[in-house]
Order: structure tokens, then sequence, then C-alpha cells
């Protein structure tokens, strides 16, 4: 993990390693929609806490010592102030769904995020998430909110997603209720890519490609004599738009002609340096993906063919995972 981690493990209070072992000792988030229960809530009163309950064990001993009905009424009024803050604490995070997305693969030597959607059926306050990299306010007056979560800088790889926190002082600030997080799913970080142009690298048997392409064509059912559709990008000239489509379905899509026939792209593992390598692997993979062709990639005598979003997915994993 990244420094940033190793900092949160070491910075947590006793209570939190405790309350975190015991939380990923239960049930396991494995997908879908998580729901916090109350079982899953831990509370504990913070100094201002243990304060108000040295106040109220004092009054209390005054009030019961000169035999003062109005002091004794007055512990009783603070006793009622500090239960209700502890059920209000737990009822704030109690019912809140979180969800969970991670993108299919990540890059080095940049903050991984992973993204988080959480709602509630009434509006929840002052609460926070406490991640690897710190602390984020979540505003859910509105009873949902959606957020981008720094994981850390994370070197290639493939990562568990750590635990999180969810954490508030609502409503008077006296007692802390939280819960612990631990999303399903790993954080595969593939290496920088390194790009290059499009002519550097080689192209393999045209005949070849075509056939490999016309096959997940007939599969996915995608194309017709006009070529093969996609999304539009950005580096898309507006020329190459579909625009009966568009008129029709409103979908802003592209068609590529003829990119297979130019034949697939060959990836090969360079000699020298393991990281530059698999950066050279890793750019190319994009190229690829850009220009809508097929690729086929060897690394440490295996060979990948890519020619569409799970083979390329599996591509990644592999150069994330090489040692």
């Amino acid at each position: 993990m990244s420094g940033a981690a190793t900092h949160q493990r070491k910075s947590l209070s006793f209570s939190e390693r405790l309350t975190q072992y015991l939380s990923m000792r239960r049930r396991k988030w494995t997908g879908g929609t998580w729901l916090i229960k109350q079982s899953q809530i831990f509370i504990l009163p913070n100094r201002y806490g243990l304060y108000a309950g040295f106040m109220v064990l004092a009054s209390f001993a005054m009030g019961y010592k000169v035999q003062n009905n109005f002091i004794l009424l007055g512990v009783i009024f603070l006793f009622l102030v500090f239960m209700l803050s502890l059920i209000a604490s737990v009822r704030n995070i109690q019912g809140l769904q979180v969800d969970i997305h991670l993108e299919p693969y990540y890059f080095a030597d940049g903050v991984q995020h992973i993204r988080l959607a959480l709602r509630k059926n009434q509006p929840a306050f002052n609460l926070k998430l406490r991640g690897p990299m710190g602390d984020i306010p979540l505003d859910l007056s509105n009873g949902a909110t959606s957020l981008l979560v720094p994981v850390g800088i994370l070197a290639r790889g493939v990562y568990d997603v750590p635990p999180l926190k969810v954490e508030t002082l609502f409503p008077f600030g006296i007692a802390r209720a939280w819960s612990w997080l631990r999303p399903p799913g790993t954080i595969v970080v593939a290496p920088l890519p390194n790009q290059q142009a499009v002519q550097a690298y080689p192209r393999g048997n045209p005949a070849a490609s075509t056939q490999l392409a016309e096959q997940k064509r007939q599969q996915n059912n995608l194309a017709d004599e006009l070529g093969d559709l996609r999304d539009y990008g950005p580096s898309d000239p507006p020329g190459r738009i579909d625009w009966k489509r568009y008129a029709a379905t409103r979908e802003t899509m592209v068609r590529d002609h003829g990119l297979d026939t130019q034949g697939e792209m060959i990836l090969r593992q360079p000699k020298g340096d393991l990281e530059s390598s698999l950066s050279y692997l890793s750019g190319g993979l994009l190229v690829a993906e850009r220009i809508g062709a097929p690729a086929r990639m060897t690394l440490l005598g295996a060979e990948y063919q890519i020619y569409d979003k799970p083979a390329r997915e599996k591509a990644f994993y592999a150069l994330a995972r090489t040692q």
C-alpha cells in the first residue's frame, strides 16, 4: 500500500483498530449495495462527552448530598440530553446505503480514486468519510451524495480496496458514532503508459486481423456493410459521425472504416528494464484502443489477443501483475 495508507493505520486509536478488526471479521461486503445496520455501528463519548458525564455525576452527588430537588431535576435533564445524543448519533448513520464503482484499471504514478454513492431515506448531518488520504465531509442533507475517494498513489500492482470509516458527531458533538466499510473488488494499477506514434508500432497480418475482427462483429451484431459503430471520441473528426443514426436515436457514434484491414498492432516486450518495457506495452494498448485497431501482445512468452474491452482489461491486469 501507499505511504498514506500506512500513515492511516498508524494514526488509528486503540478503539478504532479494535472496531476495525471486529468489523472485518463479520459479514463481508461481496457486491451490490451495502446497508449499514445498527449492529455494525460503534459509539463512544469523546472528551466533551466525558466532561458531560463527569458533570452529571458531580451534579447528582451534590444534589443528593444537599437534598435539592432542582439540582436533581437538572441532573435528569443532563442525563437525558446525553442519552438522546447517543441515540441520535446512531440513527444518523443507521440505514445508510453505499455503492462503489471501481475502474477496470488505473495507471501508476498518479492518485487513484474510487467512486462512492451514498444515500439514505432521511437526511443525515455532520458526517465524514475517513479514507487512506484523509477525511472527506459528506453532504447528505438531501439524502444522497456521490464523491471520488482518493485511495493513494499506488505503484504498479493489484491491491485490495482499503477500509473506509463513516463517522458522525451529530447532534451535540459529545459522542461519536462510526461504522467501517470494506468495499469489495481490487484496484488494478497498470504501468504508466509510454505512448508512441502509431507508425512506430509494427502491424501484423491484415487477413488474420480482419478474420478475427469479423468473428467479433458477428458475435456482437454491431457492424454492417458501412463499418463498425463505436462511441464518438474527442479526437474523432465530425465527418465520421453517423448522422442518420444520430437523427434516429440521438446517439453520437462514429464508424470505423477499414481499420482492421491495416492489420493488428504487434506489441512485443522490449529488452531491457522491466518497468520501461511494461510502460511501452501499456502505451501500445492505449494507442490501439484510440485508433480502434486490434492488438496482439506478447508478455513473458504469453500471447494476448486484444480485440474488445474484456480482452484489453485482461491484458492490463497481466501487466499489473507481472513480476
